[in-house]
């Protein structure tokens, strides 16, 4: 476009020079415009972080939306309320926390219905903050219980639907703790440092998937988070997961907060309204003792922390692998509603499948997913390629966009994962964010990348 004086003769000629060098100008900002446009702007590796203003904002909506306590003291909230507001009226945050799974459920199951309670607990490599090694002072082990409630008839959950949105279904409620690796998990002084907590509606309230009909209007998962007790009582209602996702970004102890939802979102398949529940990928857990902690697997501490044994055959490890795959079932369908091309979609049903009669684990390269040409077995070098992705780079790239399991979306972001897996990427894009990557290891994905 011409400077509008361009065209006025009087100023024609006395001005012919400024024009040119106006035009000129000029086509170079719409040329720089359009390189702007066009060219994919770098994105921080980082999980998104979200804001404290933004967290308070969400839960005050949240409180209106499913009649959970009000939004002046939704904030005041513990998880005695929470699991009052399910419908369990002597269930407080103590015993959720520190019974023991046979408890919980034996307590609450014949209360309610067989089944309402599930509980587990389990090592938790994802937790973990692996900028430390075995060894090093700062390494903590990390260890997760979950609990899922369903929510009693005529409790405030499932009333949340008069005059609101819709119904609150059950709760999962994720307790996080770390040990030192000569230090018992779950003793009843090793407080949850944070506590994740999951509503899932009742399925026929939550909003349908574009070209398909329904009438619900209600997000696929709602999110809260509890902060640790202390000697005073329950912790109250909180805004944020302090993590290590970034660690080898940060100083001193390498974690930082993640404020509700964003910080959740990101690690449930990215989409604020159609968050996806995950499935609790005991293969991985396993995966682990093979490469980032030898000392572990010596030490033979049940990784399915009340099967008492990693023995596959045993009896109890059985009782509790089918509690895991319980969950799994209803993790899966929770997927395969929210997202059901999703690659933790895909991963969910195929842990299912692997795992229909078998309780062993499975090695990584079985585990492929997606469209066809899929990671292929009689290959040794991208068997050691998948191994590597799925040691360094599963944290997050199991739910976070995509899965390292599934080649051809892995595949599809070659350019990109190049430029982050440079040796000299800048904070914020490079990968993995949370540790450093050995040589040999990056020279292996870099040499896959770029045949």
């Amino acid at each position: 476009m011409r400077p509008r004086f361009a065209s006025n003769s009087q100023f024609a000629l006395e001005r012919r020079p400024f024009i040119r060098i106006c035009q000129g100008l000029t086509a170079v900002l719409v040329l720089l415009a359009f390189v702007l446009l066009v060219s994919p702007s770098p994105v921080r590796a980082e999980v998104p972080s979200g804001s404290l203003e933004e967290a308070k904002a969400y839960y005050e909506k949240l409180s209106t939306a499913l009649n959970y306590s009000t939004p002046e003291k939704i904030g005041e909230t513990t998880l005695t309320d929470l699991a009052e507001y399910l419908g369990y009226k002597t269930l407080t945050a103590e015993k959720l926390e520190f019974d023991s799974p046979d408890a919980l459920m034996a307590d609450y199951e014949h209360g309610a219905t067989p089944g309402d309670v599930l509980v587990a607990r389990f090592f938790a490599p994802k937790i973990m903050n692996v900028k430390f090694k075995e060894g090093e002072a700062d390494f903590r082990l990390g260890w997760r219980k979950l609990v899922r409630l369903k929510a009693q008839k005529d409790s405030p959950a499932q009333k949340a639907a008069e005059g609101k949105i819709g119904k609150i279904a059950s709760a999962v409620i994720l307790f996080n703790t770390f040990t030192r690796p000569t230090e018992a998990p779950y003793g009843r002084t090793n407080f949850s440092v944070n506590t994740q907590v999951m509503l899932l509606p009742d399925p026929a309230d939550i909003r349908p998937l574009v070209g398909q009909k329904g009438a619900g209007k209600m997000d696929t998962v709602y999110w809260l988070d509890y902060q640790n007790a202390t000697a005073a009582g329950p912790g109250k209602l909180g805004y944020a997961l302090n993590a290590s996702f970034d660690a080898n970004e940060l100083p001193g102890a390498g974690t930082k907060d993640y404020f509700v939802p964003h910080g959740c979102v990101a690690c449930h398949a990215a989409n604020m309204q159609r968050p996806v529940l995950n499935f609790m990928d005991t293969d991985h857990w396993f995966d682990r003792l093979n490469n980032d902690f030898p000392q572990l697997k010596a030490s033979k501490l049940a990784l399915l922390y009340d099967a008492e044994t990693n023995d596959p055959t045993a009896p109890k490890f059985k009782r509790v692998f089918d509690r895991i795959k319980t969950f799994n079932r209803e993790a899966d369908a929770h997927a395969h509603l929210s997202q059901p091309k999703h690659d933790e979609t895909l991963a969910s049903a195929r842990w299912l499948e692997l795992h229909e009669t078998n309780f062993a684990p499975v090695p990584p390269i079985r585990r492929a997913i997606g469209a066809a040409p899929q990671w292929p077995a009689d290959d040794k070098n991208e068997v050691t390629v998948l191994e590597t992705l799925n040691q360094y780079c599963y944290r997050c790239h199991g739910t976070v966009k995509f899965s390292v399991f599934n080649k051809q979306t892995t595949w599809q972001r070659r350019a990109n994962a190049t430029e982050r897996l440079a040796p000299d990427a800048a904070l914020g894009l490079k990968m993995p964010p949370d540790r450093d990557l050995p040589k040999d290891k990056r020279d292996l994905l870099l040499k896959f990348f770029n045949p």
